[in-house]
């Protein structure tokens, strides 16, 4: 990364990306994250307490259709 660009200024600049290319930046960034047990431990526990919260109850599922609907609504600023 050059120098002069930090984080900062790197993230100030995407915010003028269309919102395609910025979802396409944040898929490509996710995935250049090596896996790391340790990371892939604290998922598992994450996986475990929400489908536990399903089972009891405290969390509801809503169909896959609609999930994805209303992250384009937040991420793309569309309703």
């Amino acid at each position: 990364m050059n120098a002069a660009l930090t984080l900062d200024s790197f993230l100030a600049e995407a915010m003028n990306f269309a919102p395609e290319s910025r979802l396409e930046l944040a898929e490509r960034l996710v995935a250049s994250v090596p896996d790391d047990a340790e990371i892939e431990a604290a998922q598992i526990e994450e996986v475990t307490r929400r489908m536990e919260d399903v089972r009891s109850g405290k969390m509801k599922l809503i169909p896959g259709e609609d999930a994805l609907r209303q992250v384009r609504e937040a991420v793309l600023g569309r309703a």
